[in-house]
């Protein structure tokens, strides 16, 4: 006992030293101490998109002079996870009592998961292997329109909404989602809540998913009057500031004074990097730059890591390549260097 008591001195000693004299040292900075306001991501614009066969991009060229554009493919969401994507974006049309997952009928409708529920299991199994990932973003983006002879549409409404919670939930459940909930609180709107509260933190959203609806009106009305303020609801939806579900905002271009105001006054913003496959340009390189710095919490690009265009090697990721970093506008400087994952 009598050398115990020596030693436990001297420990006391030392730590008083360490806590007086070096008090950054004794403050261990860890990923989970921010929120999820306070991360960014790299996501991909139509995450599952196959390019057409020449035959097919040729016509939809004739057709639509934009298809010029989707001579991209990306790899299985699966495979992007590895690469250290954490954000997709998907095309949805509801035919023959499924949610099918494709960019156009009948000209563009090559996927790598063909319906939502197979790609959410996809990024399921990857996450049930990977629990400690931070939150995997969905941007859903509903669609009703077809070309003549291509199957007909679903018309978008309450039970189409009900049906796309459900088949959500199916394979996520509510405890593995990030939802509106969540992030209100006691607060008597989301906004209010984001804009003074914040959003919850990175430690009780890991492991989990988040689901915007990339729609504007009538689509997110209809959500709207579904969830009264979203309560209960498992997704959010694509708003502006001003409306009492605000809480997301897409903003494409990124326009760095206006997405650092954005993010600073709490809201979660998705950008885009690069458009239209136009990254040959230098200005390009430039929009991906300002992408990166504005603060967007999700950056989203045709060309994430492990798919660079091949005709100039340029790719949008994060410095270092890592799947996830402290936000450049909405976290403190000490966590610049702090890894997430």
């Amino acid at each position: 006992m009598r050398w115990i008591i020596p030693r436990f001195r001297c420990f006391v000693w030392i730590v008083s030293f360490v806590l007086i004299f070096f008090p950054a040292a004794a403050i261990s900075q860890t990923a989970d101490d921010l929120s999820i306001h306070q991360i960014q991501v790299i996501g991909t614009h139509n995450s599952y998109h196959l390019r057409p066969d020449q035959a097919s991009l040729d016509l939809a060229i004739a057709m639509v002079p934009d298809a010029r554009s989707w001579d991209y493919s990306h790899l299985p969401l699966n495979e992007q996870l590895d690469h250290g994507v954490r954000s997709f974006e998907l095309d949805i049309y509801a035919r023959e009592g499924q949610f099918k997952v494709f960019h156009v009928p009948v000209i563009d409708f090559h996927s790598t998961c063909d319906t939502l529920k197979d790609c959410l299991l996809t990024v399921k199994d990857w996450s049930d292997a990977h629990p400690h990932h931070v939150p995997i973003s969905f941007l859903l983006e509903l669609k009703d329109q077809g070309f003549s002879g291509s199957a007909k549409q679903s018309k978008i409404d309450r039970d189409y909404l009900m049906a796309l919670d459900q088949e959500i939930l199916s394979v996520f459940p509510p405890d593995r989602v990030v939802q509106p909930d969540d992030v209100r609180g006691d607060s008597s709107t989301l906004e209010e809540a984001v804009t003074t509260r914040g959003w919850p933190g990175l430690a009780s959203c890991r492991g989990k998913a988040m689901f915007i609806l990339h729609v504007g009106d009538p689509v997110r009305r209809v959500y709207i009057d579904l969830y009264p303020g979203l309560q209960g609801a498992p997704c959010f939806v694509r708003s502006q500031p001003g409306n009492p579900e605000a809480a997301v905002v897409i903003h494409d271009h990124p326009s760095v004074d206006s997405i650092q105001s954005l993010v600073k006054a709490g809201y979660f913003v998705r950008t885009r990097a690069d458009a239209n496959l136009n990254v040959n340009a230098k200005d390009e390189t430039g929009r991906r730059d300002n992408a990166l710095q504005s603060g967007a919490h999700i950056v989203s690009t045709d060309f994430p890591p492990g798919s660079p265009r091949a005709e100039t090697g340029y790719v949008c990721q994060l410095p270092g390549g890592v799947p996830a970093r402290a936000n450049p506008v909405t976290a403190p400087q000490e966590y610049a260097n702090i890894p997430l994952e």
